[in-house]
C-alpha cells in the first residue's frame, strides 16, 4: 500500500511539472515581442513624400552688369545745315526738324561722309516735306510725337519719345548706339551764330558728349558741326511744340531717342 502511494504521488508531481512547464511556455509565447520589418533607406537620396512640391530655393540669375559712362563720347553722324543752298527763305527757316531727321537717317544707313552734299539733302528735305503734306496736312512745324511717326514711317527706323530726362539718361541713350533728336526754344540756346533773334522753335542732334557739354549736330547753322551745349543750357531750352500756341511748352521735357536695331 505503501509503496502505491509513493506510485500515485510520483505520477502527480509528473503530471504538476508537465503543467507548470506548459504554462511557461504558453506564457512566452503570449508575450512575446512582434518583430517590425524597418524598410533600409538609402542615405544617398532625399527621402520627400511623392505629393509634396518642390521646395527648393532657386537663386536669382545675376543682374546684368553695367558698363560705366566714359568721360567723352562721340558718335559719327553727318552734317548738314537745314538750309545747305544758303537760301533762308520760309521752308528752310523751318527745315530744323527735317535735316535732324535725314543726318540721323544718314548716319544709320552707314554714310560714312563728314558731311552731306547739298543736292542730297534738298531732294531729301522736299521727300519729307510732301510727306508731312499728306500725312498732317501741313509741314512748317511738327511736334515730337509727329517726328517720331516721320521718322519711324519714311526712315523705317526705331523712335521714341523720353520724358524727364536728366543728364544721364542722355549719356546712355548714346552710348547704347543711340542718337538724340533734340527740340527746343532756339532763342534759349545761345548760339550766336544764330541770325537774331534765333527761331522761336528748333530741333537738333545730339551725337555725343565730353566732361564740359553735350556735343551737337545742330542745323540752324553752317557752323552748327560739332558744336557743343552744357547740359543746363539743353534743358533750360528744351520743351515740345504746341500746335495752339505756336511756342514750345517747355514745362514738357522730352527728347526723341532714334535707333536701328539692324547696327550694332
Amino acid at each position: 500500500m505503501t509503496k502505491f502511494k509513493f506510485q500515485i504521488a510520483g505520477i502527480i508531481f509528473l503530471l504538476a511539472a508537465i503543467a507548470a512547464v506548459s504554462a511557461i511556455f504558453f506564457i512566452n509565447r503570449r508575450y512575446q515581442p512582434a518583430v517590425i520589418d524597418v524598410p533600409k533607406i538609402d542615405n544617398k537620396k532625399p527621402v520627400t513624400a511623392s505629393t509634396s512640391p518642390d521646395t527648393t530655393n532657386k537663386q536669382d540669375p545675376k543682374p546684368p552688369i553695367l558698363k560705366p559712362i566714359p568721360n567723352t563720347f562721340l558718335l559719327s553722324v553727318p552734317f548738314t545745315s537745314q538750309a545747305p543752298t544758303a537760301n533762308w527763305d520760309e521752308l528752310h527757316n523751318e527745315a530744323c526738324e527735317e535735316a535732324s531727321v535725314i543726318m540721323a537717317a544718314e548716319y544709320f544707313s552707314g554714310n560714312e561722309s563728314s558731311t552731306l552734299t547739298a543736292a542730297f539733302v534738298e531732294k531729301e528735305i522736299t521727300k519729307l516735306t510732301e510727306w508731312q503734306d499728306n500725312a498732317f496736312g501741313y509741314h512748317l512745324s511738327i511736334d515730337t510725337a509727329e517726328t517720331v511717326k516721320m521718322i519711324k514711317e519714311v526712315y523705317g527706323l526705331n523712335a521714341e519719345i523720353l520724358e524727364n530726362f536728366d543728364e544721364e539718361t542722355l549719356k546712355k541713350t548714346l552710348t547704347d548706339g543711340k542718337l538724340i533728336i533734340f527740340p527746343a526754344n532756339g532763342r534759349l540756346l545761345g548760339n550766336p551764330n544764330f541770325k537774331s533773334p534765333g527761331p522761336i522753335y528748333h530741333m537738333l542732334v545730339i551725337k555725343g558728349f565730353t566732361s564740359q557739354s553735350f556735343i551737337t549736330n545742330d542745323p540752324g547753322t553752317r557752323k552748327g558741326q560739332n558744336y557743343p551745349y552744357s547740359f543746363d543750357v539743353l534743358y533750360n531750352a528744351n520743351g515740345d511744340y504746341s500746335h495752339e500756341t505756336k511756342e514750345v511748352d517747355r514745362n514738357k521735357k522730352m527728347v526723341i531717342a532714334v535707333w536701328n536695331v539692324k547696327r550694332p
